[in-house]
């Protein structure tokens, strides 16, 4: 995963989670599991970005900035 796809991703779910906690499009019962899938998406996308150098390439290999 590119840094700038992680980035996206971040930046969408938090903003999704603040809309979740001003807004009351969704009963408190459903807000909960909004808060739990979000969650779960940027746990996800840590973990999928934390393996990667920034421009996509295993970690195990060494980054040389272009």
């Amino acid at each position: 995963m590119r840094f700038s796809v992680n980035f996206i991703v971040q930046i969408l779910a938090l903003t999704a989670h603040g809309l979740n906690q001003v807004t009351d499009l969704l009963p408190p019962k459903g807000k909960f599991w909004a808060t739990v899938a979000l969650s779960a998406i940027q746990g996800t996308a840590g973990v999928l970005a934390h393996f990667v150098n920034p421009d996509g390439t295993p970690a195990e290999a060494p980054y040389v900035k272009k």
